[in-house]
């Protein structure tokens, strides 16, 4: 049966002129957050299909100054990539106000993610962002090393992304391939506290994804409190999932991006899970994420990004 769509809130705090918002709606949504322990941010990732430029754009518009870049595989975002003229990326940024958050960068082999450490360095990123990019034995013990002496050299950060073990594929959003499951991976709260535990190094530590959590049946604000005790708690996303994901058939999929967006009527509860995050300390990046944005207008991405930011400010806790 096919996923029903239907978000009749969206709708009611945008602006119909123009799909912008107000200025007088911009200046309350940037002066909510300014008094909060993390940051709201936002990922680039929904508007793949977007130029850099276009992309910071829009996000800047809706008040975002804090934003993570994108250099991964296709068909995820890859706005950026080793080659390109740093400077230009820097006019940029610049351009609208943005500071880069992170570098986020799936489905790379281990030299490639090596170059793009030294990417985010001169580009004065401070964190990486990958999952567990093999078999874990071999990701602790072959992949990780060597990308850590680059971080020792350059000072950024690796943030792990607890996630699936099911492995990236180009069709990912598809579903399935649950069948291809590594044994072990960084995707469980035991998993986490593993991973930090056999490399306890400073330029090592996790990024959350909620949904993933939600996946293996994790309370969320246990592993923020078990980072944050252990200072390993280097990034978090803002990311919800569709209600109709099917535990060991749907895989990556986790629904049209209306239903992976944070919002009103979703599976997670983000007054909750946002007042956990301020209670634990966390002082980074908290940042609005989906995928499932695949042929979108560029006005349709920014209308549902808009009425998400809406939401996830409402839901901010007040200093």
């Amino acid at each position: 049966m096919a996923r029903q769509v239907t978000r009749p809130w969206s709708t009611r705090i945008v602006n119909d002129a123009g799909n912008q918002l107000s200025q007088e709606l911009m200046r309350r949504v940037r002066e909510k957050g300014k008094n909060q322990m993390y940051t709201l941010g936002a990922e680039i990732v929904p508007y793949h299909d977007y130029s850099l430029d276009e992309s910071l754009r829009e996000l800047a518009d809706m008040g975002f100054t804090h934003v993570n870049l994108w250099t991964s595989a296709p068909p995820l975002a890859h706005h950026v990539n080793p080659g390109d003229d740093i400077g230009a990326i820097k006019q940029t940024l610049k351009k609208y106000g943005i500071t880069p958050t992170g570098l986020t960068m799936y489905g790379k082999t281990q030299e490639e993610m090596r170059q793009r450490i030294l990417m985010a360095a001169a580009l004065e990123i401070p964190y990486v962002i990958f999952d567990c990019e093999a078999h874990y034995p071999n990701f602790v013990s072959q992949f990780l090393p060597p990308l850590l002496e680059t971080c020792e050299e350059t000072g950024v950060k690796i943030a792990v992304e607890n996630h699936l073990t099911v492995p990236f594929t180009a069709d990912f959003e598809s579903g399935g391939h649950e069948e291809d499951r590594w044994d072990e991976g960084v995707d469980t709260l035991a998993q986490i506290k593993r991973l930090v535990t056999d490399i306890d190094s400073p330029y090592l530590g996790v990024c959350v994804a909620p949904p993933h959590l939600w996946v293996e049946q994790e309370t969320i604000g246990d592993v923020v409190r078990f980072l944050m005790e252990r200072r390993k708690l280097f990034y978090y996303y803002v990311w919800d999932i569709d209600p109709a994901y099917q535990r060991g058939k749907d895989g990556l999929d986790f629904g049209p991006g209306e239903l992976q967006i944070p919002r009103p009527d979703g599976v997670l509860d983000w007054r909750v899970l946002l007042h956990d995050l301020a209670a634990s300390g966390y002082e980074g990046v908290a940042s609005l994420k989906c995928h499932g944005t695949g042929g979108w207008a560029l006005d349709y991405i920014s209308s549902q990004m808009r009425a998400s930011t809406e939401y996830v400010r409402s839901c901010l806790p007040t200093a």
